[in-house]
């Protein structure tokens, strides 16, 4: 019997490069919804959640406000993504901020809207990294699965009843649709962890180069930057990503300058968590 030795790591791994290209990929903001979580059962909930974490309650903005589920926005971003049925045999939904109403679960409902018995996996808990922890993720599943279609989504919700530490400025989300003849552009993530604000100059460049992003290329800097942190040696345009969407604001931007700019065969996205410490890069390429 001859023994074969193990196949080297593909260097699409290495660049980070999603084993998929990317077919489409969407992004909406959310006016007030219809979900409300002033009842009984909420007003236990958020006051023994706030109490356990001596987070501070705010019962006033479940009694004013109404808004939109995870579950509920991640199906409007499915019906925008395609005309009909998504086929993803993966889906990934990731976010920065708790859900609106914990009984409800976005990975349950797409699971269900998805056709195909789709495997679902939710990101949480990661701060602003979490859509390219998402992706990250999402990219390893589907080389150890082989699958030959994925979907991510990253969602924000601001109408919670108490302190997030974040800035919250509505409900917003993201989707992206990954197929193996997707001819929207391939999309490649990096990431480097224990970064601390003033490392990131130094430390942004060797992140992008690493991704195959030449200095001139469009930037969009996540809200945790602002110019003169950006990555030295830069010389490209640089554009803002919106604040208050932690979790979905550097991909709408890049979204949308991507339908802005159609021109550019390449757009990239930088953005820093000084929570968390993670630096995070992303490059869409759409000349391949």
């Amino acid at each position: 019997m001859t023994v074969q030795p193990a196949p080297a790591p593909r260097a699409a791994e290495d660049t980070g490069v999603f084993p998929l290209p990317l077919a489409a990929a969407v992004h909406r903001t959310f006016p007030e919804g219809p979900a409300r979580i002033d009842d009984a059962f909420s007003a236990r909930h958020f006051a023994d959640l706030t109490t356990l974490y001596g987070v501070e309650h705010h019962p006033e903005v479940a009694a004013r406000g109404t808004g939109n589920t995870f579950a509920v926005m991640a199906a409007a971003l499915l019906a925008d993504l395609s005309a009909g049925p998504v086929d993803a045999e993966l889906v990934v939904v990731a976010h920065t901020t708790p859900d609106l109403d914990c009984r409800l679960a976005a990975v349950t409902a797409l699971s269900v809207l998805v056709p195909g018995d789709p495997q679902v996996l939710t990101v949480a808990d990661c701060g602003t990294a979490a859509p390219f922890v998402a992706l990250e993720l999402a990219g390893r599943y589907v080389r150890r699965h082989g699958y030959r279609s994925a979907a991510v989504f990253v969602l924000d919700q601001a109408t919670l009843p108490y302190e997030t530490g974040r800035d919250l400025a509505g409900d917003a989300g993201v989707a992206l649709l990954f197929s193996a003849d997707g001819a929207a552009g391939q999309l490649a993530v990096r990431r480097a962890s224990g970064v601390g604000p003033d490392d990131v100059p130094g430390l942004a460049p060797a992140l992008l180069d690493g991704l195959g992003c030449d200095p001139d290329v469009p930037l969009v800097l996540g809200p945790g930057l602002d110019a003169d942190s950006g990555p030295a040696g830069h010389t490209g345009r640089r554009l803002r990503a919106p604040a208050g969407l932690p979790a979905s604001a550097t991909l709408t931007e890049l979204v949308a300058e991507a339908r802005r700019a159609p021109h550019e065969d390449r757009l990239a996205l930088l953005d820093h968590d000084p929570e968390t410490g993670e630096l995070s890069a992303c490059l869409l390429r759409r000349d391949i």
